[in-house]
């Protein structure tokens, strides 16, 4: 019985929507009729596209409505009520931690009849006074990384700087890689979550899992006026969401290879006459998700290996034998003009013993 009771209680914690909040979106908005005036006890649906999920609310007294913790992604919100035409709306994106804005106006009619509206505003965030931006799975896949570090995309939003440009080059799965500088704050202070879950180092608050680029649905980065769930970090709020699987079969499978032989020689190298150091770096992985029971359940796998080899940093010698030997001819030794330490000392006579 106290088994049953603590997996009841796990499950209740684990599909709250306080545990979710930070990976889903939410929709609100006014359903008005033609005049203007306001619709109450209309039937709101958000349905998400690519898995055909529905979220169902009423408009109150005032016409509004609310749809909380929905999954992001392009989704729609059609509308019904009674003497009124059914509305539909274009699918428009829903992004992590975003809540949209989208009115619904309704034309006279009956339900059977629809009103479609086959292109939409963007749907305008004037519930949140936060600032930051989105970066999307087509930008995380298209744009080059060097090694395959979601962190780099972080310098895409305004106010992220850094002065080690070459720490975010890190292909290390786990605690390695730079941070950004976001709005003046140390990179120390900023939060990073995947799905919800803090992956801070708690040490120097390094990034402890870099997650497969080709795995994100998308990242958003906070960089002020964040709501009170976004506490710990007075720098940037970097929210992760992983793909979901869809109603259809979607993956890839990648390789990215670095060889010596296809790079240039360093300055430093090319100054002291030393060769290129070899390098072998092979990133590879893929993906897969689709449906287990299409509308109800579906899955998502992805992996990621790195192999990495060169070798090492080359310690040139400060000087070769014959550098010596020409530096030896040039500058003969100097002679000596120092005296003996015992003829500088002051001569002392002392009287005989017992005198």
């Amino acid at each position: 019985m106290s088994k049953s009771i603590l997996l009841i209680t796990f499950f209740a914690f684990a599909l709250s929507p306080a545990w979710a909040q930070t990976i889903t979106g939410s929709i609100t908005g006014t359903v008005t009729d033609p005049a203007g005036g306001v619709v109450p006890n209309a039937t709101v649906t958000a349905r998400n596209v690519n898995t055909n999920i529905t979220t169902e609310n009423t408009t109150n007294a005032a016409g509004v409505y609310n749809l909380l913790v929905l999954p992001v992604g392009p989704s729609t919100v059609p509308g019904t009520a009674t003497g009124f035409k059914t509305a539909g709306l274009a699918p428009f994106p829903l992004s992590v931690n975003q809540t949209a804005r989208v009115d619904v106006v309704m034309q006279v009619g009956t339900i059977t009849e629809s009103v479609e509206v086959s292109a939409a505003a963007p749907a305008m965030q004037t519930e949140s006074a936060q600032t930051g931006d989105v970066i999307s799975s087509n930008q995380a896949i298209t744009l080059p990384l060097n090694g395959r570090n979601f962190v780099s995309l972080t310098l895409l939003v305004p106010g992220s700087i850094t002065p080690y440009p070459n720490a975010f080059n890190n292909p290390s799965r786990s605690f390695g890689g730079g941070r950004p500088y976001v709005n003046g704050n140390r990179e120390q202070t900023n939060n990073f979550l995947l799905d919800g879950v803090d992956i801070n180092e708690p040490i120097d608050n390094l990034v402890a899992y870099n997650p497969n680029v080709d795995a994100l649905a998308e990242m958003r980065v906070l960089t002020a006026n964040g709501s009170a769930e976004f506490g710990n970090a007075t720098g940037a709020t970097v929210i992760m969401a992983t793909k979901s699987g869809t109603n259809e079969f979607h993956g890839n499978v990648f390789e990215f290879l670095r060889n010596d032989k296809l790079d240039s020689n360093d300055f430093f190298n090319n100054r002291s006459g030393n060769g290129k150091r070899a390098l072998r770096q092979n990133i590879f992985g893929g993906t897969l998700g689709g449906p287990i029971r299409k509308d109800r359940l579906f899955f998502f796998v992805d992996y990621q290996g790195t192999i990495e080899r060169d070798s090492g940093t080359y310690l040139a010698p400060s000087c070769r034998p014959l550098c010596a030997r020409a530096i030896s001819r040039s500058f003969p030794p100097a002679p000596s003009r120092t005296r003996p330490l015992a003829s500088r000392l002051p001569k002392t006579s002392f009287p005989p013993a017992g005198s």
